[in-house]
């Protein structure tokens, strides 16, 4: 797209060429007293009314319809004045026909490419021999003379290419700045832009590659596309998942596999989750996901970090109003992997979405301990006297292991005022002290008789939690801040 100052001067011209028709024929109109003219003149602002719009009427594909409106111009103008004297209806139907010439001869030097290559070679000589450069890749492409290339190859990518074998970096970054957001590849094109950025280029030129080539579809594309999701560098690695994921569910179908391995990978165990995928998960990827997370690390963690980061983003745009509902029955499910139910949950709480009704789901001896212990904490956060949440903390200390009697502990040195000796500041207490909390906490938990309703079989933390940190996140709503996970995200 050309500058704004640029692209108001070619709307401004766009409506002068629309305009003289009708003023003209208005004019002789007005000096005959012609009824048919002035029906003429209407009949021309009909037209030209479908085209004001557009802000480079002089151009294809707009261009070819202009012509027709002034040689309709000229016709009406001819049939009503030809035989009449008056010198400044001649004036009209020679400008009607000189303008009509002359939007002929732009429109097919534009049709046949030598108005593009003319202004492509121009603006491509001044990026050559430019002297000062931004330092960052979205100033590149800022640039006006960048701005003015991409509108020129938009249709043909080749008029750039001369800037792509230059062998200095910041006029490869232009040409590929110069490249962004064209509609369609032909896998030809698209083969010279994977070509110079598999070279020996710097990762910003790559950065903007992939990015331009955003919008492929073809196999052959999407597979070089995928090569950078193992990039060195993690902003080319972000880049490639942000592209691959702006086809929805036909382009991952393609892609999943690449995913896969990227994310079991343990080299880019560090990125965390999915760059760029929150909020944008298409429903086939959120599934392949969810099967994910129960596979072992890194692949397992990463798929749940992406999973919650995508529901922390849907959740903060509050446009899904049955989305709560669905993460309450995922939490609940057996079938839901038993992180993937934790960490949903402290979402949830995070987000303070968690009804009565499925706080007592939660506290089911079907579910895993963190989530049961994290239905806890609420419900005695809001009444320390509620037996149902000393009979849930009962079962589960009768046989507990050292992270959930920890866990535990505290909620009963907080809400019941039960004295453990634990730290008061939260800190991890030593190896001696957390055995002789875990058998206080068993102690306790068998001094009276069965609980009320809880099986004695509990249902072990895991790898779900590392003390209670990792299941008792941040109580901020959605939107304030992203979701913090256990892997210290």
């Amino acid at each position: 797209m050309f500058p704004a100052r640029r692209s108001l001067s070619d709307h401004a011209v766009s409506l002068t060429l629309l305009a003289l028709p009708v003023a003209v024929l208005g004019a002789v109109a007005a000096r005959s007293q012609s009824v048919s003219l002035a029906i003429g003149a209407l009949a021309v602002t009909l037209a030209a009314a479908l085209c004001v719009r557009e802000r480079a009427v002089w151009r294809p594909p707009v261009s070819g319809t202009v012509i027709i409106l002034y040689l309709l111009a000229l016709g009406w103008l001819w049939v009503a004045t030809h035989e009449t004297a008056d010198r400044f209806a001649r004036v009209g139907r020679g400008l009607f026909l000189f303008v009509a010439v002359g939007l002929l001869a732009v429109h097919d030097l534009t049709r046949t490419g030598v108005e593009p290559r003319r202004r492509a070679r121009r603006l491509n000589h001044r990026l050559q021999t430019r002297a000062r450069w931004p330092r960052t890749p979205a100033e590149f492409l800022d640039l006006p003379e960048v701005k003015a290339l991409r509108v020129v190859a938009r249709d043909d990518p080749a008029l750039v290419f001369e800037l792509l074998e230059d062998r200095r970096a910041e006029v490869q970054m232009a040409g590929m700045a110069a490249l962004q957001g064209r509609p369609y590849w032909r896998w030809a094109e698209a083969a010279v832009v994977l070509r110079v950025a598999r070279g020996p280029v710097p990762g910003e030129v790559r950065v903007l590659a992939v990015s331009a080539l955003a919008s492929g579809t073809t196999l052959d594309l999407l597979d070089g596309v995928c090569e950078f999701l193992r990039d060195p560098l993690p902003d080319v690695r972000a880049e490639a998942v942000a592209a691959l994921l702006r086809g929805g569910e036909g382009r991952w179908a393609v892609v999943r596999g690449a995913m896969r391995r990227m994310l079991a990978d343990p080299v880019f165990a560090s990125d965390g989750a999915l760059p760029g995928a929150a909020g944008r998960l298409s429903p086939l990827a959120v599934c392949d996901l969810t099967g994910w997370a129960a596979e072992p690390q890194p692949l397992g963690e990463r798929a749940v970090r992406t999973l919650v980061d995508h529901y922390h983003t849907l959740l903060a745009g509050g446009g899904l109003p049955a989305l709560p509902s669905e993460l309450g029955r995922l939490v609940t499910d057996s079938a839901t992997p038993g992180v993937l139910r934790v960490e949903l949950a402290a979402l949830l709480r995070a987000a303070r979405l968690l009804p009565p009704d499925l706080l007592d789901r939660m506290t089911d001896a079907d579910q895993p301990s963190a989530v049961r212990l994290l239905a806890v904490e609420i419900i005695l956060a809001q009444d320390p006297t509620d037996s149902s949440a000393a009979d849930v903390l009962k079962g589960l200390g009768r046989h507990p292991n050292r992270e959930s009697a920890l866990v535990i502990a505290r909620l009963l040195q907080r809400y019941l005022r039960i004295d453990f000796g634990l730290p008061p500041n939260g800190a991890s207490p030593s190896s001696k002290l957390a055995a002789e909390v875990t058998q206080k906490v068993t102690r306790w938990a068998n001094e009276r008789g069965d609980a009320r309703g809880i099986e004695e079989t509990p249902i072990p933390l895991g790898e779900a939690v590392a003390g209670a940190g990792g299941v008792f996140g941040p109580k901020s709503a959605p939107g304030m801040s992203p979701p913090r996970h256990r892997w210290g995200g």
